[in-house]
């Protein structure tokens, strides 16, 4: 699989974090989960369900059979973070997302809930 990322993290260890954890989620990376949430953490899948982290680390939220995915953006600012992007699968098909975060402290070393948006494009 091809991973590109934004390039946007240079000085910035909250915006590197956050661009880790969108693409560990979305290619199901348990063990980056695992240090980059908190205990509690919940990850919303936006008009489909909302994830405790036990699920989350079993692969409950990634996306399966990916060929490239490409972080087009990665900011954040205090406590929040987001993330947007795309990935083609094996059969071609291409999805669009918006990752937003909320860091457990101002610090951002931990997030505590993730809001994720996946768009199936045409």
């Amino acid at each position: 699989m091809e991973i590109q990322l934004s390039g946007m993290c240079g000085n910035s260890p909250k915006n590197k974090l956050a661009e880790d954890l969108a693409v560990a989620l979305i290619t199901g990376d348990t063990k980056t989960l695992g240090h980059l949430l908190t205990a509690d953490a919940v990850v919303t899948l936006i008009g489909s369900e909302r994830y405790p982290l036990s699920a989350v680390l079993q692969g409950s939220a990634s996306v399966p059979e990916l060929t490239a995915l490409t972080i087009e953006h990665a900011i954040s600012h205090g406590k929040i973070a987001a993330v947007s992007g795309n990935w083609v699968t094996h059969g071609g098909i291409r999805y669009a997302f918006s990752d937003h975060y909320s860091f457990a402290t101002t610090k951002g070393t931990e997030v505590a809930a993730a809001s994720c948006y996946r768009i199936r494009l045409p």
